[in-house]
């Protein structure tokens, strides 16, 4: 691989999102839908695969007092501005929040699960007063394949199983080793890089709304109190967890501000650059080892995540995005590859089996967790001390660690999936 595609890469990778991303995909489906449409929006409704489901089932939604993809697909119905893609909801104004409680409280709007569906799938079909039609959305959050007016085609996305550049590259990233990539990385310069920054500057913003705005449950407000900050001081650990359970509770509960998102997600964003930019600060690093360190985080959260795969039954925001972290933490450490490796080896030995049970602002305490293990993993990586290979599923590299995670992911909690979707469905 060339240095200027994982530039590249990181460029379409690292891109700013407003809002969880499964109710604004469930949204971009329904907008994309709408839009060509005319007359009075009569019914909405949504078909989408249990990550879906299972994920905005109970997600804020931006400049909305309301969760959930019920209220997604109304307003995405509404606003009709797919163009917008992950930030379309900024466009929700009063007038079209009026329309879409309109749309919800007369039961106009249904969202089912298809369980035949195992990938990201999305497949919204609107009726209105002048006809209907139908949009699909598969395999990412905004790859929409197919729109349909009144049964007719008006875009089909052509070769939508063939790879895209993108996904080409990903494939090529997903074989190679973690110390390739952080060679690629050390070959890139400062300027190369220097975008990466903006997302520095992007979430630590969202991580301060809720100083001056009341959010959530109030978790960044309790660890922000007197009595929080008596018991966990002012160390390097406690500004991690307080900056990143806030900008995760923010963003989860509505949060009007966008957050540069990582491996197609706002939050494992936010877990990748908060911990390693923190780090970064606390040991006074220059730039250039500042975005050389989020380089290499954003590549090894895209590189886990590609094994595996969009909306697994574990949280990979923690699973994937903290182990990221933690490598980027020991890169800015002066880890050897070697000692990268023990961090990949220390986190999987820690947070694997960590369960998903949708988008809320309860995610705000698993990432915190997984920040805490992303720092305190790669210290003693770093220090040398790294889990024996014959402790569970840690694995002598970095890369069999990883496998070993992701086959706990996709095999051995399938069944795990459907039974956390019962009891959110039933309860």
């Amino acid at each position: 691989m060339e240095k200027n595609q994982i530039i590249e890469l990181l460029r379409k990778d690292v891109v700013p999102a407003l809002g969880c991303t499964e109710p604004v995909c469930v949204a971009l489906c329904s907008a994309a839908v709408s839009r060509e449409l005319d007359g009075d929006i009569l019914t909405v409704d949504v078909k989408c695969n249990a990550g879906i489901y299972k994920n905005g089932m109970s997600a804020g939604i931006p400049n909305c007092r309301e969760v959930g993809l019920v209220w997604a697909a109304a307003i995405g119905a509404v606003l009709k501005n797919p163009e917008k893609s992950l930030e379309l909801l900024e466009d929700l104004d009063a007038d079209k929040m009026m329309a879409a409680e309109t749309l919800v409280n007369s039961s106009r709007v249904s969202v089912g699960l298809d369980e035949s569906k195992n990938g990201l799938y999305v497949e919204c079909a609107v009726k209105t007063s002048d006809g209907e039609g139908r949009c699909i959305i598969s395999g990412s959050h905004t790859n929409i394949i197919l729109i349909e007016k009144n049964g007719v085609a008006v875009y089909i996305k052509e070769n939508e199983n063939a790879q895209s550049g993108s996904d080409a590259v990903v494939e090529e990233l997903k074989e190679m080793k973690l110390a390739e990539i952080r060679a690629l990385v050390d070959s890139c310069s400062e300027e190369e890089l220097a975008f990466l920054m903006d997302g520095v500057e992007m979430n630590n913003r969202l991580a301060a709304y809720s100083e001056s705005n009341s959010v959530g449950v109030g978790l960044a407000e309790t660890l922000r109190g007197e009595g929080a900050a008596g018991l966990l001081g002012s160390s390097l650990l406690q500004k991690i967890i307080v900056q990143v359970t806030s900008a995760a509770e923010s963003r989860l509960d509505g949060c009007p501000l966008p957050t540069m998102s990582s491996s197609g997600a706002g939050t494992k964003g936010l877990v990748v650059i908060l911990p390693i930019s923190e780090t970064a600060a606390a040991l006074s690093a220059s730039r250039e080892q500042t975005v050389k360190a989020l380089a290499l985080g954003h590549l090894v959260n895209r590189y886990i995540n590609a094994h595996i795969g969009k909306l697994s039954p574990m949280c990979s925001c923690v699973m994937a995005s903290s182990t990221a972290a933690s490598a980027g933490i020991a890169y800015l450490l002066g880890g050897s590859d070697e000692q990268i490796g023990y961090a990949v080896r220390n986190m999987c030995g820690t947070v694997t089996g960590m369960i998903c049970d949708g988008g809320k602002v309860g995610c705000a305490l698993k990432v915190s967790a997984g920040s805490v293990a992303a720092l305190v993993s790669a210290v003693t990586a770093v220090g040398g001390a790294a889990l024996r290979v014959s402790d569970g599923i840690c694995a002598q590299s970095a890369e069999e660690s990883i496998r070993n995670m992701a086959r706990i992911g996709i095999r051995g909690m399938e069944k795990t999936d459907m039974e956390i979707l019962d009891i959110m469905t039933t309860k």
